[in-house]
C-alpha cells in the first residue's frame, strides 16, 4: 500500500512523465485573400475572418497618431485639464463638432459661441491634440436659424393644417414652422401659407398644440433643406453650406495662429450620421405630400463634393487640412473610389451591439461555410454570442469595414473599394478609413458594477485601438472624454469632478485616471521605446503557424469541414508594429466573441517569420496588469522566431529586440 507521500509522488511523475496533448494547428494558411475575396456583397459568415486577408507591419509612430477621442461635453468643463491627462496617456487627437447652428443670419459664428469653442481649441493645442472638426446641421437646429415663441389664437388639434396665431409678423413661408411636434426637430411643420392671423401647415399636426393662450415654439431658417439638385433652393442652401465651412475653417485656423504655417494644425468631418438629426438633407421630409421628385440620396454625394470643391478653390485656407467624408459613418454606399480627390478618407461609426446566434441570424443572406461555398439557406447554425469590438471587421455582417480599410481592392455593385482603390489621372490616391465614434458601453449589456464596466473598457479600448490601427485605420477617436464611467467615458467622472473645482492639475493623479487610460498609456509607452518617427518602410512579419494543445474554441461546429468548430487559434490576431529599424511591439490576443466572459490565459506555439531570430531578445507584457507574461524562445534562426506565447482576450504586448551584428544592422 503506498503512503500518502509516494502516493502523491507516483501521481507527479505520471503527470510529468505522460504524452503530450496531440498539438492541433490551423485549418489553413493564416493569412488567405480568400477571407474577403470570397465573400461577396450580400453575404455573411461565421468562419471567414476577412482580417486575415492580409497581414501589414505599421509603423509605430503611425499607432501614436492614430489616437483620439470626442471631445464632448458642455462648455462648463475645465477642457485645459480633461485634455492635459489625455495628451498624457497618449491621446494626440480630439473630435470636436462646429455645428453650422453655431453661425448668425451673417453666416458669421456667433458671439456666445467664439470663446467657449476658442478655450477647447486653445486647450488642444497647448498639449499637442489635433482638433477634428465636425462639420453637421442636425435637423434640431440644422443652420443659422432664430427661435421664438408665438401664442394661439385658438385650439390646436391633430390633424389640424392650419393653426390660428395671436401674432404672425416675421413668419416666412417655406423658412418658419413649428418645431419638435415628434422629435427634436426645427421647422418640422412648414408655413405654406398666411392669410391674417392664419396660418397653413406642410403637414397636419401629429398631436394636440393645446387652447387658445397656449404658447408655441417656432423658428426661422436662413436656409431651406437640401433640395432637388439644380433649384434655387438647392443652390442657396449649397452655397451657404460652403459659407460656413469657409468661416469654421478661417476661425479655427485664427485661434490657432496656424495662418501662416504650411499646415492649418486641424482636419474637418463632414457629417455625423445618417441614422438620427439628418432630417434637413432631404426637402420632402418636411411635407406630408412629398412634393418633389428627385434622387434624394445624392445629396449624400453631392454635400461632400461641394465641401471639396470649395477647399480646392481656396487652398491656402485649407493647407494641410484633411476631409473627410462623414456620410460614410452609417452606410456601406460611399466608396473609396468614388471619393473627390481633396478627400483624404471615409469614416465609420462601427458601434457593435450584442448578437445571440442562432436567433440574430441573417437569414435573407447567402452564408459562406468554411469551405469558402454559398449556402442557402444556411446548412448550419452555430450557437453563440457575438459583443466584440472587432465585430464589423469579421464576416458577420456583410458590411464589413475590411472591404474599405484593407489594402485589397475589391468590388461591391461594380463599385471598387478599399483604401487603394481610388485612381486619379492614372495614379492611385489612397483613401484612408477613419473611426471617427466607436466605443463600448458596459451599462447598455447589463453592467452596472463600476469596477468591472472600467475594467471592460479597458480591454475593449486595448482591442479597439491595436487591431484596428494595424488592419488599416488612420485615426481612431473614441466615444466619448465625458460619458460616463458605466457608460461610454474615458476620462473618470470623479477627475471630471476634480477638475471643475480646480485649475492645477494633480501631483499624483493615481485616483483619478481611468484603466482604460492607464492600460493605452502604457501601450503607448512601449511604443515609444526607441522610436524612429521617420520610419516608412517596414518589414513584412508573418504568421508561418500556430498551434495549441487546449482545443479551446468559439462555438461548437457540426464536425465536418464545411461547419468546423471555430478554435480559438483561427481567432488568434496578431498585429505587428515596428518600431526602428530592430524592434517590434506585437499586440496579440484572443479575439473571443463576447468580452464580458473573460478568457482564461491559454499557450499557444506561434512561428514568425521575417524576423531576425537568432540573438534576438523577446519580452511579452500585460499592459492593464502592468505585469510581464510568460513567453519561451522554441527555435530562432536567421529568418524566424518560434514562441510559445499565454495568450488573452486582450492584447499582450510581445516585444523583439533584434540582436545587433556587424553584417546585418
Amino acid at each position: 500500500m503506498f503512503t500518502r507521500i509516494a502516493l502523491s509522488l507516483w501521481i507527479l511523475s505520471l503527470a510529468l512523465h505522460a504524452p503530450a496533448a496531440q498539438a492541433q494547428k490551423l485549418s489553413g494558411p493564416y493569412i488567405d485573400p480568400r477571407h474577403l475575396t470570397a465573400l461577396p456583397f450580400g453575404t455573411y459568415s461565421h468562419w471567414l475572418q476577412p482580417w486575415r486577408a492580409y497581414q501589414e507591419t505599421i509603423p509605430a509612430h503611425a499607432f501614436l497618431n492614430a489616437i483620439g477621442v470626442g471631445l464632448d461635453g458642455d462648455d462648463s468643463h475645465n477642457f485645459d485639464l480633461i485634455v492635459q491627462m489625455l495628451a498624457k496617456y497618449g491621446f494626440r487627437r480630439a473630435r470636436i463638432e462646429i455645428g453650422w447652428s453655431s453661425l448668425d443670419f451673417d453666416d458669421r459664428l456667433r458671439p456666445d459661441r467664439r470663446e467657449p469653442l476658442r478655450r477647447r481649441l486653445l486647450a488642444c493645442q497647448r498639449y499637442g491634440v489635433r482638433p477634428l472638426i465636425l462639420l453637421n446641421a442636425h435637423s434640431g437646429a440644422p443652420c443659422p436659424i432664430q427661435f421664438f415663441e408665438r401664442t394661439l389664437a385658438a385650439p390646436a388639434r391633430k390633424g389640424d393644417r392650419r393653426i390660428e396665431l395671436t401674432d404672425v409678423s416675421d413668419l416666412r413661408i417655406g423658412y418658419s414652422g413649428l418645431n419638435n411636434l415628434t422629435e427634436y426637430w426645427a421647422c418640422e411643420a412648414f408655413v405654406t401659407g398666411i392669410e391674417g392671423n392664419t396660418v397653413t401647415l406642410s403637414k397636419p399636426l401629429p398631436k394636440d398644440l393645446g387652447d387658445a393662450g397656449t404658447k408655441v415654439s417656432l423658428s426661422t431658417l436662413k436656409y431651406r433643406p437640401f433640395s432637388v439638385p439644380g433649384s434655387d433652393d438647392h443652390h442657396a442652401t449649397i452655397a451657404g453650406w460652403q459659407r460656413y465651412v469657409g468661416e469654421t475653417a478661417r476661425f479655427v485656423t485664427e485661434t490657432l495662429g496656424t495662418q501662416n504655417k504650411p499646415d492649418r494644425g486641424f482636419d474637418l468631418e463632414i457629417w455625423n450620421e445618417l441614422s438620427f438629426g439628418s432630417r434637413f438633407l432631404q426637402i420632402n421630409a418636411y411635407y406630408a405630400e412629398r412634393p418633389y421628385v428627385y434622387h434624394e440620396d445624392r445629396v449624400w454625394s453631392d454635400v461632400v463634393r461641394a465641401t471639396a470643391d470649395y477647399a480646392d478653390a481656396q487652398p491656402d485656407t485649407f493647407r494641410g487640412v484633411t476631409l473627410c467624408d462623414g456620410f460614410s459613418n452609417t452606410i456601406p454606399w460611399p466608396a473609396s473610389s468614388t471619393q473627390p480627390p481633396r478627400i483624404g478618407a471615409m469614416s465609420k461609426h462601427p458601434y457593435a451591439g450584442r448578437k445571440n446566434y442562432p436567433g440574430d441570424e441573417r437569414r435573407d443572406q447567402a452564408s459562406i461555410n468554411a469551405l469558402f461555398q454559398p449556402e442557402r439557406p444556411p446548412v448550419f447554425l452555430p450557437e453563440y454570442t457575438a459583443l466584440f469590438p472587432e465585430y464589423y471587421a469579421t464576416a458577420l455582417q456583410t458590411e464589413t469595414l475590411v472591404r474599405d480599410m484593407g489594402p485589397i481592392t475589391n468590388t461591391f455593385y461594380a463599385t471598387p473599394r478599399g483604401r487603394y482603390a481610388r485612381v486619379v489621372n492614372g495614379r492611385i490616391v489612397p483613401c484612408w478609413l477613419w473611426i471617427t465614434e466607436v466605443g463600448f458601453a458596459p451599462d447598455e449589456n447589463g453592467i452596472k458594477d463600476r469596477s468591472r464596466a472600467l475594467r471592460l473598457k479597458a480591454k475593449t479600448t486595448a482591442r479597439y485601438y491595436c487591431f484596428y490601427v494595424n488592419k488599416g485605420v488612420q485615426r481612431l477617436y473614441l466615444y466619448a472624454a465625458l460619458a460616463g464611467d458605466t457608460w461610454l467615458g474615458v476620462v473618470q467622472d470623479n477627475y471630471i469632478a476634480f477638475a471643475k473645482s480646480s485649475n492645477t492639475y494633480p501631483k499624483d493623479d493615481s485616483a483619478y485616471v481611468s484603466p482604460a487610460m492607464r492600460t493605452l498609456g502604457r501601450i503607448v509607452q512601449k511604443m515609444r521605446a526607441g522610436l524612429d518617427p521617420k520610419l516608412a518602410k517596414t518589414r513584412d512579419l508573418k504568421v508561418l503557424s500556430i498551434r495549441d494543445t487546449h482545443g479551446r474554441y468559439q462555438f461548437r461546429g457540426r464536425g465536418y469541414p464545411e461547419h468546423p468548430t471555430l478554435y480559438n487559434r483561427e481567432v488568434f490576431a496578431f498585429l505587428p508594429y515596428q518600431v526602428n529599424a530592430r524592434r517590434f511591439v506585437i499586440p496579440y490576443y484572443v479575439m473571443t466573441r463576447d468580452v464580458t466572459r473573460d478568457l482564461r490565459p491559454e499557450r499557444y506555439e506561434v512561428r514568425i517569420g521575417g524576423v531576425r531570430g537568432e540573438g534576438a531578445a523577446v519580452l511579452a507584457y500585460d499592459p492593464l496588469t502592468d505585469r510581464s507574461v510568460p513567453v519561451t524562445v522554441r527555435a530562432a534562426d536567421r529568418d524566424s522566431l518560434t514562441l510559445l506565447l499565454t495568450a488573452a482576450d486582450y492584447p499582450y504586448l510581445l516585444t523583439i529586440q533584434e540582436k545587433l551584428t556587424g553584417s546585418r544592422r
